[in-house]
């Protein structure tokens, strides 16, 4: 299920990630599993999807890297209070158990900005400048490594805006691990 694929997005762009790791395509029984998680509320859904993620720890990426710390991509307060639960979170905290790595909620959704799905790669990005603030990172942080956990990406946008904010506040590698990119 986890493998390398090239990415036409990524052609030409400057990334701030080491790396970004999805366990599955948003697309069949994955999508729809996503999708009752995420928008259906359906939390009990994330030791499945955080198995997955655990599974996509096994590619050649990842396998051999160490964590100081793993960081969920949060939601603006508003959206998590709509949701019920920042999905994120779930996932990285089944996988900080699986790693025995701790997670931190490092950063913190400052704007509440539109919803990613149906804007194109410009506008997701201008989407998300100014929307995510790092707070102070612990002396023994500094120059860590950090594995960034979502549930989905398109385009890389958010993750990437994450370890922009994550790399200015000194984190020195910021690797992301995703359930499905679609």
């Amino acid at each position: 299920m986890v493998g390398m694929t090239s990415c036409t997005n990524c052609d030409g762009r400057q990334w701030h990630l080491t790396a970004i790791v999805a366990a599955c395509r948003y697309e069949g029984v994955g999508g729809e599993l996503i999708k009752r998680f995420k928008y259906g509320k359906d939390s009990t859904l994330a030791p499945v999807l955080g198995d997955l993620l655990y599974a996509a720890m096994g590619d050649r990426r990842l396998v051999r890297k160490k964590f100081d710390t793993i960081v969920p991509v949060p939601l603006h307060p508003s959206r998590e209070r709509e949701r019920e639960f920042n999905q994120s979170a779930l996932l990285a905290a089944r996988l900080g158990k699986y790693l025995g790595v701790p997670v931190d909620s490092l950063l913190r959704r400052i704007r509440d900005t539109a919803p990613q799905a149906g804007l194109d790669r410009s506008r997701r990005m201008e989407n998300l400048q100014g929307a995510f603030e790092c707070r102070k990172l612990p002396s023994t942080r500094e120059g860590g490594s950090v594995l960034l956990v979502d549930d989905v990406t398109t385009t890389g946008a958010t993750l990437d805006a994450c370890a922009i904010v994550l790399r200015e506040a000194g984190i020195a590698e910021v690797t992301a691990v995703v359930v499905a990119r679609g």
